[in-house]
């Protein structure tokens, strides 16, 4: 394997979706680029905003010289990228139309998280000062804390805790996970060669991180929601601080339902969410209904159309929104009382565009 670090890995999957000539009705067609640069938001949207002050690309796309050039991607509708966007591997969507730029946030709605982090990933947390230039630990460094499957036996305590460090860091440990189970080269040359790893830097701290098992990492849950913080921005609008507000927030969220499925894992849950108290999976579901639920008070219309799944099928009847479009139009309004109910009679495929009762 070679010695790049997963922060390398991670900047050049800021996906760039830019938007092709559409001819008469239908929906934007875009093609699929990865940054080669990846930049804080606010600097690469000025980079931006310079970039559509020369080429508006009226007949074709135009590619800036910090992306990928020898060719996109793929090419696709913004409903299919919610299809088929892999969860845990980027936080970052772009999509870009002649006149402006739109950031997007990538939000998982797998909440049944520590199931995985358990049992297919080791975490070691360093202090960067025991690390070379590469960021990997020095063979003698000892790590400040680590985290295995012995880590979790409840009751969770310290790190694992409610405003513990997990809140944050299992979104920087499912992604790296996710990434060596794709691709095991994408890790550092370190350590036991049937246990991928990588190591990702985090202010002061260096996480390691082991691939112990990809299996559990398949068992969560594909769909996601896209929100889109620059969606009512303002001139001079910081979207950095925009983007890790929604990080924060959703992270804090997700890691709430898992600590809650987690005790219902071991048994010594409180009040359930679902109405079948016996039936996990129902649990889980319900766990997540509530999740999407929470996300959309937060972010109300800045959660995207395309978002995939039943989550975005939902959404887009509700508002009757069609799922070609960078956010909800109308009002958003889910209750927590029946959004499982909602989601269940939602259909993934649904878009008002093609609903003939509307017509």
């Amino acid at each position: 394997m070679t010695a790049r670090r997963e922060t390398d890995a991670m900047e050049s999957e800021a996906l760039m979706l830019f938007q092709q000539t559409t001819r008469g009705t239908g929906s934007r067609r875009f093609k699929v680029y990865r940054t080669t640069e990846f930049l804080p938001v606010g600097r690469l949207h000025e980079r931006f905003e310079k970039y559509l002050r020369r080429n508006r690309f009226p007949q074709e796309v135009h590619t800036p010289h910090w992306l990928e050039t020898a060719g996109p991607l793929t090419e696709a509708t913004l409903g299919k990228m919610g299809e088929r966007f892999r969860q845990f591997t980027t936080y970052h969507l772009f999509a870009v139309t002649n006149r402006e730029l739109h950031p997007f946030l990538a939000v998982p709605v797998a909440v049944d998280v520590l199931p995985a982090l358990s049992a297919a990933v080791r975490l070691r947390i360093y202090d960067a000062t025991d690390c070379d230039d590469d960021g990997v630990p020095r063979a003698d460094a000892d790590p400040v804390v680590t985290f295995d499957a012995d880590s979790y036996e409840p009751p969770l305590s310290g790190p694992l805790e409610e405003g513990g460090a997990m809140e944050s860091l299992h979104l920087l440990a499912l992604r790296a996970a996710n990434r060596l189970a794709e691709d095991p080269s994408r890790g550092v040359a370190v350590g036991d060669d049937d246990e991928p790893t990588a190591v990702v830097p985090d202010g002061d701290r260096v996480i390691r991180v082991d691939l112990l098992a990809p299996g559990p990492l398949r068992r969560l849950a594909g769909d996601g929601l896209f929100v889109n913080y620059g969606h009512e921005a303002v001139p001079g609008d910081d979207l950095d601080r925009q983007m890790g507000g929604v990080i924060r927030r959703t992270a804090r969220a997700r890691y709430d339902y898992a600590r809650h499925l987690w005790a219902v894992r071991k048994g010594n849950a409180d009040e359930p969410i679902a109405d079948d108290p016996d039936d996990y999976r129902e649990e889980v579901e319900a766990a997540r209904a509530h999740f999407f639920a929470d996300v959309l008070d937060a972010f109300g219309n800045a959660v995207a159309p395309f978002s995939s799944g039943v989550y975005g099928g939902a959404l887009r009847e509700d508002t009757a929104t069609r799922t070609d479009t960078f956010s909800a139009g109308g009002t958003v309004d889910f209750d927590h009382d029946d959004v499982v109910q909602t989601l269940d009679d939602a259909d993934a495929d649904y878009d008002p565009e093609y609903d003939p009762t509307l017509r």
